[in-house]
C-alpha cells in the first residue's frame, strides 16, 4: 500500500478536527497531527517530537478506531506512565543485553547462547505492549472527557478484528482487540 501521493487534505482535516475535541475537553494543549510517510507495513499512531503521528491507514478507518488511537496519543502527552514504562523496557533490554554479552564470554554450550537470543525477542515485543497499554489507559480517561464511553469505542472500534496467533501476539507491539476491550471495560 506504499504510495507517494500526498493524503487527502479533507480526511486529515477532520481527523485532526477529532484531534482538537478531545485535547481541548481534556484540558490540555493541542498537539500538531502529522500522517506519517507512506510505508509497506504502517507503524501504529505515536507521538514523536510532541506532534501525534498517524499512518494514512487512520484517515480511512473508522470514528471509533480514529478516537481510540488518538485518546491513546493523548494519553501519551497527558500521563507520565507510558514514559516511564518505555524507559524501564529500555532498561530491562539492556539488561538482558548484558546479560547476553556475559554469556558470549563465559559460556560454554553454544546453544544457550541462541537460547538467550531466542528470548531477547518476545521481552522487546512485551516491553513495546506494556508501553502501549499505559498509553491506552490514560487514553481511556481522555475518551471519558469528552464524553465518550471508552467500553463502547473499543467494542466498535476492534470488535470485529480476528485475535492473533499466540504466535503473532508474542511478536506484536499491541494488544490484542480481547485485552482492549477488556481494559476499557473494567474501568
Amino acid at each position: 500500500m506504499a504510495t507517494s501521493e500526498e493524503p487527502n487534505a479533507v480526511a486529515v482535516e477532520a481527523l485532526r478536527q477529532q484531534l482538537i475535541a478531545l485535547a481541548q475537553a481534556s484540558d490540555l494543549s493541542v498537539p500538531e497531527l502529522r500522517v506519517d510517510e507512506a510505508r509497506k507495513q504502517e507503524r501504529a499512531p505515536t507521538v514523536s517530537k510532541g506532534a501525534v503521528v498517524v499512518p494514512r491507514s487512520l484517515l480511512s478507518a473508522g470514528r471509533a478506531r480514529q478516537l481510540w488511537y488518538l485518546a491513546a496519543c493523548l494519553g501519551r502527552l497527558s500521563s507520565p506512565v507510558p514514559r516511564q514504562r518505555q524507559r524501564i523496557g529500555w532498561l530491562l533490554f539492556a539488561l538482558a543485553g548484558l546479560a547476553y554479552v556475559a554469556l558470549l564470554l563465559f559460556a560454554r554450550q553454544i546453544s544457550i547462547v541462541w537460547l538467550t537470543i531466542a528470548l531477547l525477542y518476545p521481552l522487546a515485543f512485551w516491553t513495546a505492549r506494556w508501553e502501549r497499554r499505559a498509553m491506552e489507559d490514560a487514553g481511556r480517561a481522555i475518551l471519558l472527557a469528552a464524553g465518550h464511553d471508552p467500553a463502547a469505542i473499543a467494542r466498535e472500534a476492534f470488535g470485529d478484528d480476528p485475535q492473533p496467533t499466540p504466535w503473532q501476539h508474542l511478536l506484536s507491539t499491541e494488544p490484542t482487540p480481547r485485552e482492549r476491550i477488556e481494559g476499557a471495560s473494567r474501568r
